[in-house]
């Protein structure tokens, strides 16, 4: 019994050193992040983040001492069999998590959730936005950290389970020891139980913060509480908090038309991580986004509009339904939710229009099928393009000068009025664009910059033929990014830098030209803002306004699963959903009080299923 008890304790030891060791390898991928750390960030990471360490083991220790107690039953050589086999798994499923949370925190700037799950019915499409020989090193790392760390098993700590004396009086120790380590597991004896925030140790750094965080008991935790979700952010009394945000989206009823005609043709693009920050009429770099500068100077820009969440199934609902990013549920898996909230397309369809949408990759990927097909009276997809097109195709599918030319070609044939709307997909990740590079480097960020300005090119050119064609005329063009990045100036994913998107109004069908809108407001708020110039009815819109009304709150609200938050005149209010408090707060107490609120109302209201 002295020696099963060794071994536990070692392999125990064993589990915990591994979760150290993964901290290192995070700690040195993302090294950009962390070579802004300070020595004493360091000792917070490793020390104070080791209580997620030894909880993970206790999980571990609990299955470990279920075995032992039953090793009564067992020869030595099943047992040390049941152990290897057992380890082997965990081993699979431990540095699986680890190295693919290296990534993944790379481009989303939060750990292994339970998203990735989402896209498990489309693999091509949720493994399209890393280069093949970049899967296969990861692959290669999980292999080769599986080996090592089996061999340092078999050769530390496999050895201490050797033949001992059957003792059925050890059966109630080890299940007393199995059930000790709830105490772990739990965190201790405190009233709540442990979660990931008990680790967080910076006021504003949310990347310290988050390497401190033990990536598989997070993978764990989420999949453990993902049903769960409807019992958080509970702030007030619903009256209250219903008053409140009522209160933030009244607008006047006077505003400028802008309109010429009305009943324009509508053209809508989303534009795939257009952050602001590559857009140089928006502070962004020069010289990237020559068409869209010189659309939003001919046109209507809004300089200060905010995507409601990081990921495009959000930026889709947002931009259709005018519904914001809730940040632990992609509503869009919901079709039976999502049919009772108004969809944009649907309004101009009753108004006399017909609608498509062009999406040119698999339309399977992220739910979009059902959300498209419900919003829309046809669409074109991958599935409707040939020759060439297919010949220089990539991972996610047909790229923007293809798609650009059947949206033209469809357009010259289109019966009036119609609102057509195209998702450009070639400024996604990995930045595979055909052509001459524009933008030269071999970062990611220099590649996504190449990326974006060939989007642009693309959008040059379909703009130049719809000028010459007369379809510019009487068409009313939107052009709106689905939400940021971080793939350039490496903003912290929970900034409202990350979240800065344009939007552009621009057609001959506009009697302005050359107007900055400054208000602040929401990717949302694009719906309530074009249904106003219509003349048609946005009430059931509950979280869009007219941006262009008399009387605005300035704000915008946006979330991912870490945080969420508010972005006024006065600055930011951000409030972390680890630890449920501000990490960051304007000058305006009433602020952090609107962004509760609206977190409660979208989560009560929205966010369940």
């Amino acid at each position: 019994m002295k020696a099963k008890i060794i071994f536990l304790l070692k392999y125990y030891l064993f589990w915990v050193i591994l979760s150290l060791v993964a901290k290192v390898v995070f700690l040195f991928y993302q090294w950009q992040d962390s070579i802004e750390l300070s020595v004493g960030d360091f000792w917070h990471i490793f020390f104070g983040g080791l209580q997620l360490d030894l909880s993970l083991g206790g999980y571990i220790m609990m299955l470990s001492s279920l075995v032992l107690a039953c090793s009564v039953f067992l020869s030595d050589k099943v047992l040390r069999t049941v152990f290897s086999v057992l380890t082997f798994l965990l081993l699979l499923f431990f540095c699986s998590v680890v190295v693919g949370d290296l990534e993944l925190f790379r481009n989303w700037g939060y750990h292994i959730d339970s998203a990735p799950l989402l896209y498990l019915k489309t693999p091509r499409q949720a493994m399209a936005s890393t280069p093949v020989w970049l899967i296969l090193c990861l692959l290669a790392v999980v292999v080769v950290s599986v080996a090592g760390s089996w061999w340092a098993f078999r050769r530390w700590v496999l050895p201490s389970l050797h033949y001992a004396k059957r003792n059925f009086w050890s059966v109630p120790v080890f299940l007393l020891i199995g059930g000790a380590m709830i105490l772990p597991v739990r965190g201790g004896f405190n009233v709540a139980p442990l979660n990931s925030s008990f680790v967080f140790f910076h006021p504003k750094n949310m990347y310290a913060n988050q390497a401190a965080v033990n990536p598989v008991w997070n993978f764990m935790y989420e999949l453990m509480h993902i049903k769960k979700f409807g019992k958080k952010y509970t702030f007030m009394a619903d009256d209250r908090a219903e008053r409140m945000v009522d209160s933030l989206m009244f607008t006047g009823k006077q505003y400028p038309r802008l309109l010429n005609t009305e009943r324009p043709n509508i053209v809508f693009l989303l534009l795939e991580s257009f952050t602001a920050n590559a857009v140089e009429v928006l502070g962004g770099e020069p010289g990237v986004t020559p068409s869209l500068n010189a659309l939003a100077r001919e046109g209507i820009l809004f300089s200060n509009i905010y995507a409601t969440g990081a990921r495009s199934d959000r930026g889709m609902l947002a931009a259709i339904s005018g519904i914001p990013s809730h940040p632990a549920v992609a509503m869009i898996k919901y079709p039976n939710k999502i049919i009772e909230h108004p969809r944009f397309p649907k309004d101009l369809e009753y108004a006399g229009y017909t609608t498509r949408y062009y999406y040119a990759g698999d339309i399977n990927f992220g739910s979009f099928r059902s959300y498209v097909t419900m919003s829309f009276q046809s669409m074109v997809t991958e599935d409707d393009f040939s020759g060439e097109a297919i010949e220089n195709r990539f991972k996610w599918g047909i790229h923007d000068e293809y798609m650009f030319d059947r949206l033209f070609e469809d357009m010259t044939q289109a019966p009036q009025p119609f609102m057509y709307m195209a998702f450009n997909m070639s400024s996604h990740e990995p930045f595979e664009v055909p052509g001459e590079t524009v933008i030269p480097g071999e970062d990611t960020e220099h590649q996504f910059l190449n990326a974006i300005h060939y989007s642009d090119r693309c959008i040059g050119e379909f703009i130049r033929k719809c000028k010459a064609s007369g379809i510019w005329e009487n068409t009313l063009f939107i052009l709106m990014a689905d939400h940021g990045t971080r793939h350039i100036r490496h903003v912290d994913p929970s900034s409202s830098a990350a979240y800065h998107i344009p939007l552009v109004l621009a057609g001959g069908a506009l009697n302005v030209q050359d107007t900055v809108i400054t208000t602040i407001g929401s990717q949302t708020d694009m719906v309530a803002t074009v249904l106003a110039q219509l003349g048609l009815d946005h009430s059931g819109y509950k979280y869009s306004r007219n941006l262009l009304a008399d009387e605005v709150v300035p704000f915008a609200f946006y979330s991912y699963p870490n945080a969420a938050g508010i972005v006024t005149d006065d600055g930011l209010s951000l409030f972390d959903l680890q630890s449920f408090k501000f990490v960051e707060r304007d000058s305006v107490p009433r602020h952090q009080e609107w962004l509760k609120a609206y977190l409660q109302m979208i989560n009560t209201e929205v966010g369940r299923p």
